[in-house]
Formats: structure tokens, C-alpha cells, sequence
């Protein structure tokens, strides 16, 4: 049972570091089930285009930072830079005016396709075409590990009551879950 308590709080602990990993800012609670889940992310991502790039977003004006530029990955061959910050995508401003926009642009993307960043650096305006490439198996499993991780996490923490966790460990693992809530 303690294992047990150990891993349901290493996995609630990964969930609340995911959003600074992911990137996914303004994320929802998945409704569907981890199995419906885990075969639509797997069918969808796969033949997704991939940038390569993990982001710090601000919430107040929806520019990126970028954070960590994947090795081998388009964003280094096309040159972007830790520190860069991404404010356009192929002309359309990162704004919350412009949120659908966006998502539109990027729900298409697929492999050998161009976008167009345009970001800052050293105060500077500066565009960089970005062609995207197919998902590495081991960017893909990664995000669909840490996704699962949320759907486990997630019932593990509504589920908290009905288990044999003493009352610290259970408000220890709301608290967690809350967190990880809150940071997406």
C-alpha cells in the first residue's frame, strides 16, 4: 500500500510539471476515456507536423519564450534560438483575439509543410520558415505517456476518498491535483 501512495504521488507530481514541460497552456481536463484517448492522440500525432520546441507561454499577452529547442529537430535547422520569442505564426499575432485562428492553422499541419515564425530576438524582428517534420516516436510517446499520466492522476485523486490512504495523504493529493489544474 505505501508503494502504491509513493507512486500515486510521483504521478501527481509528474502532472503538475507537465504544463512547463508541454507547453500546453489553458488545457482542459480530457473527458474522454484513457483508452479513447490514448488511440486518438496516438492517430492524430503521429501524422502531425512537429516543430521541435518546449515554450513558457504568458498568459497575459500569449507570446512564447522558447525554452528548450530539440536537437536535430526543424526549429534548430531553421535556427531558432533559446530566449526567442514567438509572437506570429504564418501572420496571424498570438493574441486572444486570435486563439481560433491559431488552433486552425496548427490542427493541419502535417509533415514537409512550411510555417512562417516570426519572433524577437535581441529586440529585433525576425522571421524563420520552420519545416515541420514527422513526430519522433520517442516526442510521441513521451506526450501521450505524460497525457496518461493525467488521466491516472486524475482519478486517482477524485477517487481518493473511497481508497485506504489516510486523511493527510488525501488532502496531499487534492492539494496536487489542484495544482496541476491550475498550472495548465
Amino acid at each position: 500500500m505505501r508503494r502504491q501512495t509513493w507512486l500515486a504521488m510521483l504521478a501527481l507530481l509528474v502532472v503538475a510539471a507537465l504544463p512547463a514541460l508541454a507547453g500546453h497552456e489553458g488545457h482542459q481536463k480530457c473527458t474522454h476515456t484513457t483508452q479513447e484517448c490514448l488511440d486518438a492522440m496516438a492517430s492524430k500525432m503521429k501524422n502531425s507536423g512537429w516543430v521541435g520546441v518546449e515554450l513558457e507561454i504568458n498568459e497575459e499577452n500569449y507570446l512564447m519564450t522558447v525554452k528548450k529547442v530539440v536537437p536535430n529537430s526543424p526549429a534548430e535547422a531553421a535556427g531558432i534560438e533559446v530566449g526567442d520569442v514567438l509572437f506570429a505564426l504564418n501572420g496571424v499575432k498570438f493574441a486572444k483575439e486570435n486563439e481560433e485562428a491559431i488552433k486552425q492553422v496548427k490542427k493541419d499541419w502535417q509533415p514537409g509543410q512550411t510555417v512562417t515564425y516570426t519572433l524577437k530576438r535581441n529586440g529585433l524582428d525576425k522571421q524563420v520558415d520552420v519545416t515541420l517534420a514527422p513526430m519522433p516516436a520517442d516526442v510521441l510517446a513521451a506526450w501521450i505517456g505524460n497525457h496518461m499520466m493525467e488521466h491516472v492522476s486524475t482519478d486517482i485523486a477524485e477517487k481518493g476518498d473511497k481508497t485506504d490512504l489516510k486523511a493527510a495523504e488525501k488532502a496531499d493529493l487534492k492539494d496536487k491535483a489542484a495544482l496541476g489544474k491550475k498550472t495548465k
